[in-house]
């Protein structure tokens, strides 16, 4: 009876404090990030990561920021799937995993075939240039342009492409070409980025435990290639001319 008693105490020790335990993160990214069919590459991304740690964790879609930073924040829900650092500072009882999620690319696109050549922002001065109406990181960055047009939603800026109406549109990389694709519109993306920020999870402080476990298994995944794979498989494919799927 001792000896059972010690094997059962043995297994029971080597599975992880946490294990079975739910986990709720929103996010406020939609396609290609995230999809009604739970098919996108953050949800995909974490339901790896969860598996790995015996976690019953899982990604909900809550477009309304502000409602989802204090939702996380008092702890109704467990945290934040791929935000910018710096939250904790106006959030106190988040705590950051450390390890980036992956990076949103802010680029600059044109028609394929536009006589345009983009590699930083003092290149867009003399450009006809249009972004969505409230996207901080241009309103920060951007100089002054020949021509500044702002709309309302990424069909509207694509449209812009499509009628020759601008030379240059700036968005996020694979927003863009998820759009592009859904519209049929050939997308010619400028390299390198303009800029690309590191996007994290947080966790309410109640979580603190699994901060450290989190962030050793995401350094694994891009390890072992599993990170890689994700991308290849999820965003590798809008890299392809949309009048070819």
């Amino acid at each position: 009876m001792g000896r059972c008693i010690l094997v059962l105490m043995l297994l029971l020790s080597a599975v992880p404090a946490w294990a079975g335990k739910g986990l709720v993160l929103s996010t406020g990214m939609r396609e290609p990030w995230t999809n009604a069919q739970k098919t996108g590459f953050t949800e995909q991304l974490l339901a790896e990561l969860f598996r790995s740690l015996e976690l019953d964790g899982h990604v909900v879609f809550n477009p309304a920021a502000a409602r989802a930073l204090a939702l996380a924040n008092d702890g109704i829900e467990d945290g934040l799937a791929a935000r910018i650092a710096g939250l904790e500072k106006d959030y106190p009882n988040l705590i950051r995993v450390p390890e980036p999620v992956f990076y949103n690319d802010f680029v600059a696109a044109s028609a394929p075939d536009a006589p345009v050549e983009i590699r930083s922002w003092g290149d867009l001065g003399t450009f006809s240039v249009g972004y969505i109406l409230g996207w901080q990181i241009f309103d920060h960055n951007l100089p002054r342009v020949r021509e500044l047009t702002q709309v309302k939603d990424s069909a509207q800026l694509l449209g812009l492409v499509r009628a020759g109406r601008t030379d240059i549109i700036l968005h996020e990389r694979w927003q863009v070409l998820w759009h592009a694709r859904q519209l049929n519109i050939p997308l010619r993306i400028h390299e390198p980025p303009l800029v690309s920020v590191p996007m994290y999870l947080y966790l309410h402080k109640s979580r603190a435990d699994l901060i450290e476990p989190i962030g050793r298994a995401l350094k694994a995944m891009k390890a072992d290639g599993r990170h890689k794979a994700l991308v290849d498989a999820v965003l590798g494919p809008l890299m392809q001319d949309p009048s070819r799927k």
